[in-house]
């Protein structure tokens, strides 16, 4: 036990002293529209819908797994150290370099709000914490499934002398990164009457070193979601303005 603990405490001086030797690590903060460019998609469509659109926070359904792992990487001929988070927003103490400040359930919906202002789709689009704080004809709800983090570092089986590779500027590692969620749009009050709904996927790749990619793991969050909600946002135009219509015109029974 007590030699495993020291594995740990030398790895990890190692691990903080390479990082802070290769320079500043960026913001870690949620950013939307992701950097560098700063934009929205602005995604056109041809019809608008005549509702008011309420969007709330997505439910949290994502997992609650932690894997601290890196010290591995210390071990001679063991090929890597793993960190993973389901919830990475979460952790109280992580490395700097696993730092993400954002809040999913609600930032990617605000996220959305605005680029569905953007495509002049709804009468107007209002951000709520809950479907009854906001009046509105039809709801954006959904379901967070996954933000999963995973970091992989490497010392290419030399245990602790492997970080002079890293000085050299050999890849440390790779990060992972997932977004997964549902989406559905209902009427206000009708939670269970479904009139679009839309499941996005995403897994970003990110390779790091010293010297460079420690900041755009961070950003793979915030541009998953805009290249996702640009197909959102598409078929939320092709599917949406006919049903709602529909439902609109239909008398109270």
């Amino acid at each position: 036990m007590n030699h495993l603990f020291s594995v740990r405490t030398v790895f990890g001086v190692l691990l903080m002293a390479s990082l802070i030797m290769g320079g500043c690590l960026g913001s870690r903060e949620w950013t939307y529209p992701p950097p560098p460019d700063k934009t929205y998609l602005e995604v056109s469509t041809s019809q608008k819908i005549p509702a008011n659109l309420v969007v709330v926070p997505l439910e949290d359904k994502r997992g609650n797994g932690v894997k601290e792992e890196y010290w591995k990487a210390a071990v001679p001929l063991v090929p890597h150290g793993v960190t993973a988070y389901d919830r990475p927003e979460t952790i109280p103490n992580p490395e700097r370099v696993d730092d993400v400040d954002f809040d999913p359930p609600r930032d990617f919906m605000r996220a959305l709000v605005e680029e569905v202002k953007r495509s002049d789709l709804f009468s107007s689009v209002t951000y709520a914490e809950s479907p009854d704080s906001a009046s509105g004809d039809v709801v954006l709800r959904g379901q967070l499934h996954s933000t999963r983090w995973e970091r992989r570092i490497t010392t290419y089986l030399f245990g602790p002398f492997g970080t002079m590779f890293w000085m050299l500027g050999l890849p440390m590692g790779n990060t992972t990164t997932e977004v997964s969620l549902d989406m559905q749009l209902t009427p206000s009050g009708e939670p269970d009457n479904v009139l679009w709904s839309f499941a996005m996927e995403f897994e970003g790749r990110e390779v790091d070193g010293l010297y460079y990619g420690l900041e755009d793991s961070v950003l793979s969050y915030p541009v998953a979601l805009q290249d996702a909600l640009r197909d959102v946002i598409r078929d939320l135009a092709d599917k949406a303005p006919a049903r709602v219509k529909r439902f609109l015109s239909t008398p109270e029974s």
